[in-house]
């Protein structure tokens, strides 16, 4: 009989499962629907995103396992690109490149794919405490949030589409591991991702996090809170061949550069009075926060009245109405004394990166309050039912409207397409060294100075000083091979940035290398015949990286494995 119950549970379960991906599904598609059929509007940050695709992959079939160093973007200079961005979402990228995707294709997928998995999280973390229905509507909530809608058609950004994505789920799983250890492993997975997809995020999620695990300490044990807290350290652990580079190479580059986007920091916090007015995006992110302050002000009002007697519902609503708020304080210039205090703060590069944390809320106190309608009466019943009618009508209007606000390479029309040209070269030009790579991660100079802009159609090497010929051996991503025939002393030059990473050896002997006035490599060699190998080696942030990887790894699989060797 248990078996029974068991086994009828289970396809339950099951069958629910599969309602929802099919509703999820079809949701992404109906919003998405101008992207599926009319493809990109090339807006802002997806020609990168379109060029690092396309150049990771095409370094990983060269047999890079991790491709730190993009080869020919900067017309062939390269850049230490996936030394400081995460490179999750590149991989899943090349990846769909590699079922015969094109890169635009590729991108389309992972836009999809992201805002599915951004309801489906949002649904796991709400049918935690709530049932089908509301968790479902929360999921639905979060997906057509504007804000991941202006993220899909305004900034394109796949990162932060993903980063979006894995909010709920880490949130997620830390209500499971609360309750159930087993689910540590998991918790300490979704976090390594977290940090392999992107960065700002993760600093959120992580400021954010430390005061509602705490909070668990008023009614679970305070062991297996510091289990979680262990969790969350191992899985940071996991990413360390990552984060490492990150935090000790930065100096290397011009990354504080990303600070001035948008006229800096504090011009891209929402003002302080109204009309609310962001200098780089008009009023679009000023009707997101107030479309969504709204909505979460009225949710969360009703929630807390509806639900005055339900100690447990009242209070959940309670806290995430005042979460809310507070990120909505966060992303005004109120609090521009608290963001002033801390540089780390500041490389979120923007307060209004707290509107997917802010959609979070909406969506949850959405999923709280429909949740309350078995304790209203009809008339209330039915107002509830009319304002989260309303606030998804809404969300979805929005997306309709800024999914149409540009045009697309597949349905220009007779627009002017002149702004298409540089996501069009990275997505239909092929792998090629025409293109150039955002300025914040070149190579510094040895003063200091940022690398001037690299020049288009330079010769790969040259003799800049002196008398000599030089002949190609090899020329590949991570490995150049010339032979050089030096008749008088001379100076030469390789087109590409110098980067501690890169070593030179001449006849097999290490030889140093000086930085020339663009940025490139410089070296000189006295008369005589030479076999020159210029190589990208692993630098000791990025071994000491890989050790602390391979150790949160070990660990890991100890403590998957440990309930085996205890039976």
């Amino acid at each position: 009989m248990k078996h029974n119950n068991q086994q009828k549970s289970f396809n339950l379960l099951r069958l629910e499962l599969i309602l929802i991906i099919l509703l999820l599904v079809l949701g992404v598609i109906i919003v998405n629907l101008k992207m599926i059929q009319d493809g990109l509007n090339g807006m802002t940050d997806l020609r990168w995103h379109s060029l690092w695709i396309l150049h990771f992959s095409q370094q990983l079939a060269e047999g890079i396992w991790y491709p730190r160093w993009l080869s020919s973007v900067n017309y062939g200079y390269g850049s230490p690109t996936f030394v400081f961005y995460p490179p999750f979402t590149y991989y899943l990228g090349s990846c769909l490149k590699w079922f015969g995707l094109t890169v635009e294709q590729s991108i389309i997928f992972l836009f999809c794919f992201s805002l599915f998995l951004s309801g489906l999280y949002v649904y796991f973390y709400a049918r935690i405490k709530l049932g089908l229905i509301p968790s479902l509507i929360g999921a639905l909530a979060y997906m057509t949030s504007p804000y991941l809608a202006f993220n899909t058609y305004e900034i394109g950004s796949i990162s932060v589409a993903f980063g979006i994505a894995w909010v709920p789920l880490g949130f997620g799983l830390t209500e499971k591991a609360m309750i159930n250890p087993k689910w540590s492993i998991p918790l300490a997975l979704s976090w390594a991702i977290l940090a392999l997809t992107h960065l700002p995020t993760l600093l959120l999620c992580t400021i954010v996090w430390i005061p509602y695990t705490l909070l668990f300490l008023l009614w679970r044990p305070w062991k297996i809170v510091i289990k979680n807290v262990i969790s969350i350290a191992l899985g940071l652990g996991l990413a360390s061949f990552y984060l490492v580079p990150v935090i000790v190479e930065q100096r290397l580059v011009d990354i504080n550069s990303m600070k001035n986007v948008g006229g800096g920091f504090k011009n891209m916090m929402f003002g302080a009075g109204l009309p609310l007015v962001n200098p780089r995006f008009d009023l679009s992110l000023s009707q997101i926060f107030i479309q969504q302050l709204l909505a979460i002000v009225i949710a969360g009002s009703l929630s807390l009245i509806i639900l005055r007697n339900n100690k447990q519902r009242f209070e959940e609503s309670r806290y995430w109405l005042i979460f809310s708020l507070i990120s909505a304080f966060l992303m005004t210039s109120w609090s521009w004394p608290i963001w002033a205090s801390s540089s780390l703060l500041q490389k979120i590069q923007a307060p209004w990166r707290l509107l997917h944390l802010f959609s979070f809320g909406e969506a949850i106190l959405c999923a709280i309050l429909v949740s309350s309608i078995t304790q209203c009466k009809l008339q209330n019943k039915l107002l509830i039912i009319s304002i989260i009618m309303v606030i998804l009508l809404t969300n979805s209007a929005y997306f309709y409207k800024i999914s149409r606000k540009y045009v697309t390479f597949h349905n220009p029309g007779r627009s002017n397409l002149e702004y298409l040209e540089p996501t069009r070269k990275a997505l239909f030009e092929g792998y090629t060294e025409a293109l150039q790579d955002v300025s914040e991660y070149r190579p510094l100079l040895n003063n200091g100075l940022s690398s001037p802009d690299p020049i288009p159609n330079q010769p790969r090497f040259s003799v800049t000083k002196g008398k000599a010929t030089i002949e190609l051996l090899q020329w590949k991503s991570y490995e150049r091979v010339l032979e050089i025939n030096v008749e008088k002393e001379s100076r030469i030059n390789i087109r590409t940035y110098n980067y501690p990473a890169w070593h030179l050896y001449v006849n097999q002997k290490s030889h140093p290398i000086d930085t020339a006035n663009n940025g490139t490599i410089d070296f000189k060699l006295a008369p005589g015949f030479y076999k020159i190998e210029l190589i990208y080696q692993w630098t000791s942030a990025f071994i000491l990286g890989i050790i602390l990887s391979l150790f949160s790894l070990t660990i890991l699989i100890i403590l998957i494995f440990k309930p085996l060797l205890v039976t």
